[in-house]
């Protein structure tokens, strides 16, 4: 019979801890902070999830009602070849290809999800011409993967600190890169982290960034060597910790070095693109963690990834498409058109999208590879499509759905705008559970 997790859950999290840990494991974390690393045979919606571990024999079950998240596990590495990304308007993210299009819907190709059928009215958008990120760190990694750590511990994969402490890592970032990590806390975080930085030390002149969070909110900093002003605030913001769910937030720093330009995100919203204002672009391939906690915070971090990134397009795609009322069509040369996409053509091996505008006598065929963004219209109202569950897909990508039950393969879902799908389970990468808890907490107090 499988082992039953219930009010016995934190004792025997606690003996599992002390056993070797598996080669391959998901990390699950519950709404209690209790964490459990394993590997996640199935779950049955609200009613359970089974896990193999190395503390029982059985599978462990776990209540569905307990779950927080899971981050499965991940390798280096490339990932498919998605040549483009689709937005849909509830903020969700699929990468795929466009393979048709008329004046109703879509048909978009995905490895994951086989081909999906999708009404106009729930895109926001699809970006052209994405190129792969390759993945060049996945962790947090053990301390023995990391120097001149002072009070920083290994929990259950975590890193943890509960006073004030550094730890860093040399040569982990590529010239362009994006830079993702999940900070969790108890009661309140109190965390930097350095990056580009070479110097790696808490005080001196060096030339680096940070990104700061504690309780009255977060900002990313530029430290410089030259000059009599020694930092710059790049970009803030005043969301306090306690607004956010799950006392965690997923941060993503994109740095374009050549353009000398830093892309700001939380929880998947973009906070801010900031240029630097210093001429001398950080060239540092290091990252130090510095937890500046007291009392009864502590700083937790659960997920730490680095990225190769192509930033090429990423300007051109940030101009958006300010008319509802009309499609838009942004080129790679910065071109903005506001019209109507008619339909999508292929003839020997080049595809096109047939754009009509009012200032062209003939609809324009325009080549997919000179498309950065093409934007839908949409209704002035256009459906929410909110839902409890948030998946993150590997190698990008972003989907909710309000009911699943995962098995060996296979992912079986409901999604709020596309309706059942079934994905490949290994295009899972982390599984966020949002309570009606988590959601009150977003509202800021009066």
């Amino acid at each position: 019979m499988p082992a039953t997790v219930n009010a016995n859950l934190k004792l025997l999290l606690c003996l599992f801890a002390a056993t070797p840990p598996l080669a391959a494991e998901d990390r699950i974390s519950l709404k209690d902070g209790s964490t459990l690393r394993g590997n996640v045979r199935a779950i049955e919606g609200d009613h359970k999830i089974v896990v193999d571990s190395e503390f029982s024999s059985d599978p462990i079950e776990l209540r569905g009602s307990a779950l927080r998240s899971i981050s499965f596990d991940v390798e280096t590495g490339e990932h498919h070849n998605d040549p483009e990304l689709l937005h849909l308007v509830n903020g969700d993210v699929l990468p795929g290809s466009l393979r048709a299009l008329d004046d109703r819907q879509i048909l978009f190709r995905t490895w994951y999800a086989d081909d999906l059928t999708i009404e106009r009215t729930h895109i926001r958008s699809v970006d052209f011409g994405v190129t792969p990120q390759k993945l060049v760190y996945v962790g947090p990694k053990p301390l023995s993967e990391w120097i001149d750590n002072d009070d920083w511990e290994w929990e259950n994969g975590k890193l943890t600190c509960n006073t004030s402490g550094t730890i860093a890592a040399k040569n982990v970032l590529p010239r362009q890169f994006i830079l993702r990590f999940r900070l969790e806390w108890e009661s309140g975080p109190n965390f930097r982290i350095y990056f580009c930085d070479d110097f790696l030390k808490r005080t001196g002149n060096a030339d680096r960034y940070y990104f700061e969070i504690n309780s009255m909110g977060s900002q990313l900093k530029r430290q410089t060597a030259e000059g009599g002003r020694r930092w710059h605030t790049l970009a803030q913001s005043h969301r306090r910790p306690q607004e956010f769910r799950g006392h965690g937030i997923d941060v993503e720093l994109r740095v374009d070095r050549i353009r000398r330009q830093i892309y700001v995100y939380l929880n998947g919203e973009k906070l801010q693109r900031t240029p630097d204002p210093i001429d001398s672009f950080p060239t540092g391939t290091g990252i130090m963690l510095q937890s500046q906690a007291g009392g009864d915070l502590k700083n937790i971090i659960t997920r730490l990834e680095v990225y190769e990134w192509d930033a090429i397009t990423e300007l051109r795609r940030d101009e958006g498409h300010e008319d509802p009322q009309t499609d838009g069509l942004v080129d790679v040369e910065g071109m903005h058109l506001s019209g109507s996409a008619i339909t999508l053509e292929e003839d020997e091996g080049n595809t096109r999208i047939v754009f009509e505008s009012p200032f062209n006598n003939q609809p324009l065929k325009v080549r997919t590879t000179r498309i950065s963004s093409l934007y839908f219209k949409h209704p002035p109202d256009p459906p929410n499509g909110k839902a409890p569950i948030h998946f993150d897909l590997r190698g990008g990508g972003t989907l909710q759905f309000s009911s699943l039950a995962l098995k060996e393969k296979v992912l079986e879902a409901t999604h709020p705008l596309l309706g059942k799908l079934t994905l490949d389970r290994s295009s899972l990468e982390r599984l966020f559970v949002h309570t009606k808890e988590a959601d009150s907490q977003e509202e800021p107090e009066p």
